[in-house]
């Protein structure tokens, strides 16, 4: 498995990723697409970690 992600990291790559946005969309904009690209990451970890533990309980059947 990887390694758990720090609150630091999370920040530094939102940060990061405003960055890449600033004086190109407006920031009521961005923030929208920060916002949905965080959703979805912790709907793919929130799956990944249910798809574990179905793992662990069925098999891979």
């Amino acid at each position: 498995m990887t390694d758990q992600i720090t609150q630091q990291q999370i920040n530094q790559t939102a940060w990061a990723a405003c960055d890449t946005f600033r004086g190109v969309v407006d920031a009521g904009q961005y923030k929208d697409y920060i916002l949905v690209m965080l959703f979805l990451k912790y709907i793919s970890d929130l799956w990944n970690d249910h798809l574990v533990n179905y793992r662990k309980q069925y098999g891979e059947d």
